[in-house]
């Protein structure tokens, strides 16, 4: 029954998302922001932190990037700053404790611009956020499959007991060789084989991240919106890891523009 509440809950989230991207980009921003929302109150409700202000992250930051397109590669740049300082909780002792900033850095850095960011490259290359969420999506059901199967070596038994070496790295191959397969292979570029590997590898990073977060703050899931996966934050946390990083790939290698 829990396999089945899981599926059922899987394909209803990933219908939302996709569904929106491909029936309008204003819907798709819309959802978005609705994640980033929710995200954020899970967030703010397992630190034990209240902060309304918070709330205007996204749709103020979103409504500036449409009257200031020139600035969006900073945006890009600012989102991977935050993403890659998100690889010092890991330095962090296991007793840290979220502060008023703490919070507001994540929820700017850590959930608002990666969506953002998602967001605005839905309304110029759709196609691209599709590849995205497919290079996350996989690289978690690899990781999942493979790890049940062989996984022996744990990766962080102390933050994420039941992750493996197996697993994580069964994933981010699973997912390339996936998406490679699903491309036109014959025109396939070393610079795309890097974005796939890149992106699958901080997409698993941004899981144990959110694992270490809820593990200090003594919490197995960040809410339960979604029955048997726990909250939107828990369902996002390898995509606003990732998403900033696979953006920015996308503009060095003139994928986009």
């Amino acid at each position: 029954m829990n396999f089945f509440i899981r599926s059922l809950t899987s394909l209803i989230y990933v219908g939302l998302l996709l569904g929106s991207l491909y029936i309008d980009a204003v819907f798709f921003s819309i959802v978005l922001l609705l994640m980033a929302i929710i995200a954020q109150w899970e967030l703010q409700k397992i630190t034990n932190k209240k902060i309304i202000l918070s709330y205007l992250f996204f749709p103020v930051a979103y409504t500036v990037a449409q009257f200031t397109t020139e600035y969006i590669h900073y945006i890009v740049s600012i989102g991977v700053f935050g993403s890659l300082s998100m690889l010092g909780l890991f330095r962090n002792s296991n007793k840290l404790s979220y502060s008023v900033k703490f919070v507001y850095f994540f929820s700017l850095f850590q959930i608002c611009i990666p969506l953002i960011l998602l967001a605005l490259l839905g309304q110029s290359n759709p196609m691209y956020v599709l590849y995205f969420f497919g290079i996350i999506w996989l690289s978690d059901t690899g990781a999942y499959l493979i790890g049940s199967f062989f996984g022996k070596r744990k990766i962080a038994p102390n933050i994420s007991p039941n992750k493996t070496i197996e697993g994580s790295f069964g994933g981010i191959v699973f997912a390339t060789l996936a998406l490679l397969f699903l491309a036109d292979t014959d025109n396939v570029q070393f610079s795309w084989i890097l974005i796939l590997v890149v992106t699958a590898i901080l997409g698993a990073l941004g899981d144990l991240i959110q694992s270490k977060i809820k593990r200090v703050c003594g919490v197995k899931d960040s809410g339960n919106i979604l029955p048997g996966h726990g909250g939107i934050y828990d369902r996002i946390d390898s995509s606003i890891m990732a998403a900033p990083m696979y953006i920015l790939l996308l503009n060095l290698f003139a994928y986009v523009s």
